[in-house]
């Protein structure tokens, strides 16, 4: 899931070179007509192709204005930074994992333990971030760009100001186990635990999470460093009989840091943020569980047979048409928190479009899905990942080998391409979609229009 990272510096002045990497073009992509009256009609037209990773491309990143585009392989290309307007390659940064801040001016990019800021227009050197012993494995800016969290396999999250490079703060989320390094097959059988860190939407806060070893959720003060408080899991029977508090897996603010959400095997609990306090649990709920954009859901919950969404503004559960839920994998609002979309399924792997106000059931949408075997168990190896228009109108889903895209009011289908692959990301504005190429090394950027 993490990609690795990088300290390194490649930044290179535009030139002609750079300019015949990128190649303008006007062609329309594979369209299908829905035959439907009055329905809506997308029109998607590439409008440049972006070449010169030599690896397969695993990431890509608008900036918030859609100007900038970065895009990461997982080899020593790292991260290349383009302008969407021209499709010129602006600069090649070492580093993959790129991440805009939310005001626009800079682009992160992170190598094992060192994190690098650069221009996000230019692509020019700012700082470089280091201290951290072990990989980074998140990272994550405030709401106005000022500050940074970065969680890390050595244990620690910290707390960078963005503008000097300098810690602020370090967190110790997790006492690293220090394996002797003459124990070979101990060595070997280590599980590095991978460390999370977010932001509370008023920046005065951080919450972290462990994974691969039980541990709480904890609230840190964003300014001192201080421990506030530990958001702990349910009580459970081991296999010996004997009674321990479960890990917390995951946890997540609401979009108005009202609440905090923190995943537990078997048990979800929704904490007051500001008295720290738990409200409602949920026995059975599921591994993918979301806030609503607007603040007033939470979905899915389990409640027994059946599922819901808990209204956050009465803490009464809507109910919600009867929903196949097994091996469900994905869960999603649409911006406008009108339509949750799930994916679930086994031998019909399908998206589930649902009208959140009255718990109805739009539409079922089948789904590409293909599974593999390992040693251990059973897993997906290609399944449309879905995501939302920001227009709220459409869903997208791509895959090993297709685009798609679907009306959210009738899940019709109004525009597939076999010329673009995941990852795939729509612009803020919605008006641009990049998707990767067939070849897995290209990047296309499409014009997206509707009527």
């Amino acid at each position: 899931m993490m990609t690795r990272l990088s300290t390194f510096f490649v930044g290179i002045a535009l030139t002609a070179s750079l300019w015949s990497q990128s190649v303008a073009q006007e062609r329309s992509s594979v369209v299908t007509q829905p035959d439907v009256q009055n329905q809506t009609q997308l029109a998607l037209k590439v409008k440049a192709t972006l070449v010169g990773h030599e690896g397969q491309v695993f990431a890509v990143a608008f900036s918030p204005n859609g100007e900038s585009l970065a895009t990461a392989s997982d080899s020593d290309d790292g991260t290349r930074l383009w302008n969407t307007a021209a499709g010129q390659l602006v600069a090649e940064l070492d580093g993959t994992t790129p991440l805009f801040s939310p005001d626009g001016q800079v682009l992160l990019t992170i190598r094992k333990t060192t994190l690098t800021l650069w221009d996000a227009v230019n692509g020019k050197f700012k700082l470089s971030l280091t201290g951290h012993e072990g990989r980074i494995t998140s990272a994550s800016f405030s709401s106005d760009g000022s500050k940074l969290a970065t969680g890390s396999e050595d244990g620690t999250v910290r707390l960078w100001d963005v503008a000097t490079g300098r810690t602020t703060s370090t967190l110790i989320v997790w006492r690293v186990k220090k394996i002797p390094r003459y124990r070979i097959i101990s060595r070997a059988m280590h599980v590095p635990v991978e460390v999370y860190a977010k932001f509370s939407p008023d920046q005065q806060s951080v919450l972290t999470t462990t994974y691969w070893e039980d541990s709480r959720a904890k609230l840190w003060d964003a300014t001192g460093g201080s421990l506030r408080t530990e958001l702990g899991g349910p009580m459970v029977k081991t296999i010996y009989y004997e009674t321990k508090e479960a890990g917390v897996t995951a946890a997540n603010f609401s979009q108005d840091g009202k609440f905090i959400l923190t995943q537990s095997d078997g048990m979800v609990k929704l904490w007051e943020t500001a008295s720290h306090k738990a409200i409602e649990e949920f026995q059975g709920s599921f591994s993918v569980m979301k806030f609503s954009p607007d603040s007033k859901w939470l979905g899915l919950i389990s409640t027994g047979k059946d599922v819901a969404f808990l209204n956050l503004e009465t803490l009464k559960l809507q109910p919600i048409s009867k929903v196949e839920t097994d091996y469900l994998n994905q869960q999603a609002f649409s911006p406008d928190s009108r339509t949750c979309v799930i994916g679930s399924g086994y031998n019909h792997y399908h998206a589930t479009l649902i009208d959140v106000l009255s718990g109805r059931v739009r539409a079922n949408i089948p789904l590409v899905a293909k599974w593999g075997f390992d040693i251990i168990s059973e897993y997906q190896k290609d399944v449309d990942v879905l995501s939302f228009h920001p227009s709220s109108n459409f869903l997208m889903g791509a895959n090993h080998n297709a685009v798609r895209m679907w009306d959210v009011s009738s899940g019709a289908l109004l525009w597939e391409t076999i010329e673009g692959r995941d990852p795939a990301r729509f612009s803020r504005d919605g008006n641009l979609l990049v998707t990767v190429g067939k070849d897995k090394k290209t990047v296309l950027l499409w014009t997206v229009e509707s009527n």
